[in-house]
C-alpha cells in the first residue's frame, strides 16, 4: 500500500520511481529559492553535494536541473518533503534512513549560508530561508534546534 501510493507520488512529482533519492535533494532546492531567486553559487553547491553523496542517473539529474532552473510550488515540495518521510519510516529498506534527516536539514541550513555576498556567513541566513528551514524541520519531524545566525544573534555575535 505504502508503495503505491510512493510510486504514484514519485509519478506526480516527475521522479522515475528507481530514481527516489534525488528528493534527498529537495530540502536544499527548497532554501535555496527561498529568497525567490536561485543564485549561481547554490547551484554550484547543489550540484558539488549531488555529485559528491549521490549516485544520481541521467533522468534524476534531469530532474534536479529542473528544479535549479524553475522554483518547484509549494505544494510540490511539500509532497516531496511527505514522501521522504514515508521513505524514511517505510519498514524495508529503500536507501533512505530516519537518522539521515537532521543531515539532510543541516545541509539545507548550508546551503542557506551560501551567497554570493556573505558566503558561509552565519547570519547570511535570510528570515526567508530560515522560515523554509523551519518548515522543512516541521515536515520531516526532526527537531530543527536554532539555526547559526540565531544562535550568534542571541549571544550577540551578529547584528
Amino acid at each position: 500500500m505504502q508503495r503505491d501510493k510512493l510510486r504514484k507520488s514519485l509519478e506526480h512529482l516527475g521522479i522515475p520511481a528507481k530514481d527516489y533519492r534525488v528528493l534527498k535533494l529537495l530540502p536544499l532546492i527548497y532554501v535555496a529559492w527561498a529568497d525567490g531567486k536561485m543564485e549561481q553559487v547554490k547551484v554550484d553547491r547543489i550540484h558539488y553535494f549531488a555529485s559528491r553523496e549521490y549516485d544520481l542517473s541521467a533522468a534524476a539529474v534531469a530532474v534536479l536541473n529542473g528544479w535549479l532552473t524553475k522554483r518547484p510550488s509549494h505544494a510540490y515540495v511539500a509532497e516531496g518533503l511527505h514522501d521522504i518521510l514515508r521513505l524514511a519510516q517505510a519498514p524495508d529498506d529503500l536507501e533512505v534512513d530516519f537518522s539521515e534527516l537532521p543531515a539532510l536539514l543541516s545541509y539545507a541550513e548550508g546551503i542557506a549560508r551560501s551567497t554570493a555576498v556573505a558566503l558561509d556567513h552565519p547570519g547570511a541566513v535570510s528570515v526567508a530561508a530560515d522560515q523554509v528551514l523551519e518548515e522543512i524541520a516541521r515536515e520531516l519531524h526532526i527537531d530543527h534546534g536554532e539555526s547559526w545566525a540565531q544562535l550568534l544573534s542571541e549571544l550577540g555575535q551578529v547584528a
